[in-house]
């Protein structure tokens, strides 16, 4: 099932590589499919496209994270923060606070 998830979302980025979602969709199966190089990879990608994309920002700081790269973890927690403004974005910027408060201490 992964697999056919994976050769369709690598056939929707033929069509439009710089479609945002399907790269995130791509890293996520990736990560499932335990292929983090990979991955981190598309993470990188959409940020690219997008700087703005906070939730590659948080899975680049996992990824940081598990490899004990907190430094690079916490400036892609700093950096994501950046872009979660109002209060629409309150519970993503908790998120993102506590794994960087986690990392800090």
């Amino acid at each position: 099932m992964r697999e056919q998830r994976l050769e369709k979302l690598l056939e929707m980025l033929t069509q439009n590589e710089g479609d945002t979602f399907v790269n995130y969709a791509l890293a996520m199966e990736y990560l499932g499919l335990n292929q983090k190089e990979k991955a981190e990879d598309y993470f990188r990608k959409c940020i690219d496209l997008d700087e703005k994309y906070t939730s590659a920002y948080y899975q680049l700081a996992l990824l940081a994270s598990e490899k004990g790269e907190d430094t690079l973890a916490i400036s892609y927690l700093e950096k994501g923060l950046l872009f979660l403004n109002g209060p629409s974005n309150q519970k993503t910027k908790n998120e993102f606070q506590a794994l960087l408060d986690e990392l800090s201490y």
